[in-house]
């Protein structure tokens, strides 16, 4: 595994891309969901960010792309949470991923992830919009992390077949 090291240019540069990356993903479409909040595409840039540059890029990609989505959207009540959720989403998904090219390790990886939104977003929509939104929020979540699976794992396999050197930009 990388070290991540901000005082590297490249390592700042690539987290700094990766959270903008993470920012438009997130803002491109956004469905509204019951909880007052909304799905996105942003969980694959995420997922990418953590399997191809490693936890710590995923991490703050994550939840700075994300959170300032929710800053700039008019959802700034999730912004807390959101920071936290979609960090450590990121963080977990890079630790277990760990630049691995195995599909299995990776569907894991983002399957780990997926257990921290889900139920991070349910008790953060407990708390915004009481237990009836946040039931509704649910299977929105579910496909949300799915979709960000099933597009950042081909997408990370692709670049990664296409640059093998891709893990060690971070060093």
């Amino acid at each position: 595994m990388t070290r991540f090291n901000l005082r590297n240019p490249r390592t700042l540069a690539i987290t700094a891309v990766m959270t903008a990356i993470t920012f438009v993903m997130t803002r491109l479409v956004q469905i509204p969901t019951p909880a007052r909040g909304f799905i996105h595409l942003g969980d694959a840039a995420v997922l990418f960010a953590a399997f191809a540059f490693g936890p710590w890029v995923g991490m703050v990609a994550g939840g700075l792309g994300t959170t300032l989505v929710d800053l700039t959207s008019g959802f700034a009540q999730w912004a807390p949470f959101t920071l936290v959720i979609h960090g450590l989403e990121g963080y977990l998904a890079g630790r277990i991923a760990a630049g691995d090219i195995k599909i299995g390790r990776l569907v894991l990886a983002a399957c780990a992830g997926g257990l921290v939104l889900v139920p991070g977003y349910f008790i953060a929509g407990v708390i915004l919009a009481g237990l009836g939104g946040a039931t509704g929020e649910v299977l929105g979540n579910v496909f949300q992390i799915l979709g960000g699976a099933i597009l950042s794992i081909p997408l990370y396999l692709a670049v990664r077949r296409a640059y093998p050197r891709l893990g060690e930009m971070t060093t």
